[in-house]
């Protein structure tokens, strides 16, 4: 028996409950051409008896993809093209890399209701939180988790605010994040972001 192979089968009922469609073993919202993405990672080190895996999940904005790719050809993106991503332990007490370990003699029922009840109490509502732009612009203004690294935060915030039209913050985001990376690699990489958005900054 492939355990991951019957663990993903076992919890697919549950995401099309919930409207998400699979895709390999990723499960897939859309909302307003945006996804919300579940994704399973098995471990290199599970074997034929032992299946470890944990749960990586993200945002994929639609907006953001178009300007990211140049173009609009991803029907369903994957998690690695999410601009926001995260791993469920981040979400966890103490936000440990958590990692599920199920032995071929184990329940899988029993394991399957523990990884539904992380889906629905942890991930679902992260989800739900960002699946919008609007979510996604509060989260990153508000947010300690940035889902991305630090020059990603700014491109993605700034690029949205500007779709949004909302220059009041998008002035002050600028400004910050150009005081605390003044001589910093991050800087010049911003400025390029800016002149490729249509956008000036005056030191």
């Amino acid at each position: 028996m492939d355990i991951f192979k019957e663990l993903i089968k076992k919890l697919t009922p549950h995401f099309k409950s919930l409207g998400f469609s699979k895709k390999g073993n990723s499960f897939q919202l859309e909302h307003d051409k945006n996804y919300g993405i579940i994704n399973f990672q098995k471990s290199r080190e599970s074997t034929k008896d032992v299946l470890k895996f944990t749960i990586n999940f993200g945002v994929y904005s639609n907006v953001l993809g178009q300007l990211e790719y140049a173009y609009n050809n991803l029907s369903k993106p994957e998690i690695e093209q999410c601009q926001w991503s995260s791993r469920v332990g981040a979400f966890m007490a103490n936000n440990p890399d958590y990692w599920w370990i199920i032995n071929s003699t184990d329940d899988l029922n029993t394991n399957t209701a523990d990884v539904i009840d992380n889906i629905q109490n942890i991930i679902i509502p992260e989800i739900n939180k960002r699946l919008a732009d609007e979510g996604l612009i509060n989260s990153w203004l508000n947010e300690n988790n940035a889902g991305t690294t630090e020059i990603g935060r700014f491109k993605y915030l700034t690029t949205l605010l500007k779709v949004k039209g909302d220059f009041n913050a998008l002035h002050n985001i600028i400004e910050t994040f150009m005081q605390q990376m003044k001589g910093k690699p991050n800087a010049k990489l911003a400025i390029e972001h800016l002149k490729e958005i249509d956008l000036t900054y005056q030191s």
